[in-house]
């Protein structure tokens, strides 16, 4: 799918969807806790900034990397709502064409949440490489990934899209992976990166027809880029 068609879904999706309030994420709420304070923080696929704005909120500075142009824009009239323009850049960026447009050593903390699911195994091994390369030292990432273990995601890939390789899939012209923990570790390998950890999570989201809270696993992934010495 081109850069512009990609776009386009996107901003049809979240103007679908961002009809309420932000709702920030249980994982942005426990990670935040860890962060060293007045970070500068990269949100990738940040969407409409719900995660974002609670890291603004806490005293953060936040550059959020979307390629929905619409969401970017909810993003940042939410931020002057509160007065935290100043402390929020915005760039509509699409990570299977670009490298993460930032310099090296530019950031303290990488976070992205669910938004790193649209690559196969070895873009998803560049992108870990870019966002290695602007931590400053000492800097850590805290990423998600959707997982193999979400049953019904799985099943419905592996029924009615394409099969790419081992849990990457073409489904409607965009490519879904849903990377096991034993791929995950072997991509942050391949990228260089040592000391990681790579564990799955899960987070309540909205409730069913039922109105119980509907559960969802992923993998998370861990590290820090070590000091200078």
């Amino acid at each position: 799918m081109s850069f512009e068609k990609d776009s386009k879904v996107w901003d049809l999706y979240h103007q679908k969807t961002a009809t309420g309030g932000l709702i920030v994420s249980k994982y942005a709420q426990e990670k935040e806790a860890l962060f060293p304070r007045n970070s500068v923080i990269i949100d990738l696929g940040g969407g409409v900034g719900a995660d974002a704005m609670y890291f603004l909120e806490k005293g953060h500075s936040v550059i959020i990397l979307d390629i929905s142009q619409y969401a970017l824009g909810i993003a940042m009239a939410n931020a002057k709502k509160k007065g935290f323009e100043s402390k929020l850049i915005i760039k509509q960026v699409d990570f299977s064409l670009h490298r993460i447009p930032l310099k090296p050593a530019t950031v303290d903390i990488a976070y992205s949440r669910l938004s790193l699911n649209y690559f196969d195994k070895s873009e998803t091994a560049l992108l870990l490489q870019d966002i290695f390369t602007i931590l400053k030292p000492g800097g850590k990432a805290f990423l998600t990934f959707k997982s193999p273990d979400e049953v019904e995601e799985i099943q419905y890939l592996r029924k009615h899209a394409t099969l790419l390789e081992e849990n990457v899939f073409i489904d409607n012209g965009q490519i879904r992976s849903r990377f096991s923990i034993s791929q995950l570790e072997q991509i942050l390998k391949a990228a260089g990166i040592v000391g990681f950890e790579v564990n799955p999570y899960s987070e309540g989201v909205g409730n069913d027809v039922a109105g119980t809270q509907r559960q969802i696993v992923y993998n998370e992934v861990l590290f820090t880029k070590p000091n200078i010495s």
